[in-house]
């Protein structure tokens, strides 16, 4: 009885200690579609997959960069795919956090519409956390930009996924005590038992 005290204390610690990410419409494409996201494509085609890294569905960018004749000869036309969000930063938010990678030679380059917003350019192989700082643009309207683009002949994607602002970067101490604490709990009940 004791220890279904403990988790139940160490639930609410962890999720008052994580809060939810805010105003981010289909962050995780759970949907299976693009709702919330507007797109463009050129030389290139963004579609909603299973798979992902915290759920049944991603964004995948799929990019063929290629080579094109113009007058005077010819010269590599790199492919774009952007997937973009009109919204407003939440008031307490610090942070724009987000899963992405990339296969080939490809890169996304993620910003805000906003004067000085710093960018992340995501250029890692395998699902890997980014972070972009909002602190100074909360309350302002702006967009959220994933730009993918493929320097590379042939054809290359990139991936997206788990989208959302929060007030913290990573997941806080006081998350990760009661985690430990909850597994404390059980190891001694178990303990007890024998």
């Amino acid at each position: 009885m004791r220890t279904i005290q403990v988790a139940r204390m160490c639930a609410v610690v962890a999720l008052v200690a994580c809060p939810a990410g805010a105003d981010i419409i289909n962050g995780s494409f759970e949907t299976g579609d693009f709702t919330g996201w507007l797109k463009q494509e050129a030389r290139g085609a963004a579609s909603v997959v299973p798979g992902g890294t915290d759920g049944s569905w991603m964004a995948e960018m799929e990019l063929h960069g290629e080579y094109v004749e113009r007058p005077g000869g010819t010269v590599f036309a790199p492919a774009l795919v952007c997937l973009f969000q009109e919204l407003t930063v939440p008031g307490d938010a610090q942070f724009l956090v987000f899963d992405a990678w990339v296969e080939g030679f490809s890169t996304i380059r993620v910003f805000l519409s906003v004067p000085d917003s710093p960018e992340v350019l995501v250029s890692a192989n395998g699902p890997t956390t980014y972070v972009v700082p909002v602190a100074g643009v909360q309350e302002v309207s702006t967009f959220v930009n994933f730009l993918a683009r493929d320097e590379d002949v042939g054809t290359n994607r990139a991936y997206l996924d788990h989208v959302r602002f929060t007030d913290i970067a990573e997941p806080s101490s006081a998350a990760l005590l009661a985690s430990g604490v909850l597994w404390a709990a059980i190891a001694l009940q178990r303990t007890a038992r024998v």
